[in-house]
C-alpha cells in the first residue's frame, strides 16, 4: 500500500507532541505576575524596544541591575535600578534618572521581555 521508507530516522522523532510552555518558562509566581506592553522607546539603549510585553513579578523585591515597571507622577515607566554614589536611582541607561520614593512606586520587577514583531 504505501511504499517502504529507508533511511534514517528523523531527528525531531520521539518530539511530536512536547510543546514550548512559555508560562512555565517565563512565570514563576503565576499569581503575582502580569504582562504590560511598552508603548515608548526610552529603553531601547538597554535592549528593550518599542512594543515589547514585560512580564512583571509583583511578588520580588527590587534589587540593584534589576528592570522595574514603576509609576511616576501619573506615568507607566520601565526603568533600570542602579546604584549611583551611594543612591538607588532608576535610569533609562540615557541622562533621564527618576529618583526613588515621593511620586515614585515600584510596582514589580520585569523578569522577561518579549519582543513582538509585526508588519
Amino acid at each position: 500500500m504505501y511504499p517502504k521508507v529507508t533511511g534514517f530516522a528523523s531527528p525531531a522523532q520521539g518530539y511530536e507532541h512536547q510543546t514550548i510552555d512559555l508560562n512555565a518558562i517565563m512565570i514563576l509566581h503565576p499569581a503575582a505576575t502580569f504582562l504590560f506592553r511598552l508603548e515608548s522607546g526610552d529603553m531601547a539603549g538597554l535592549g528593550i524596544q518599542r512594543g515589547s510585553l514585560l512580564v512583571v513579578d509583583r511578588s520580588r523585591d527590587a534589587e540593584i541591575g534589576d528592570y522595574v515597571l514603576l509609576v511616576h507622577n501619573d506615568r507607566f515607566y520601565c526603568r533600570h535600578l542602579e546604584l549611583h554614589n551611594g543612591v538607588k536611582t532608576l535610569t533609562n541607561g540615557q541622562e533621564e534618572i527618576i529618583p526613588i520614593g515621593g511620586e515614585t512606586t515600584i510596582l514589580g520587577v520585569v523578569t522577561s521581555a518579549v519582543q513582538v514583531f509585526r508588519k
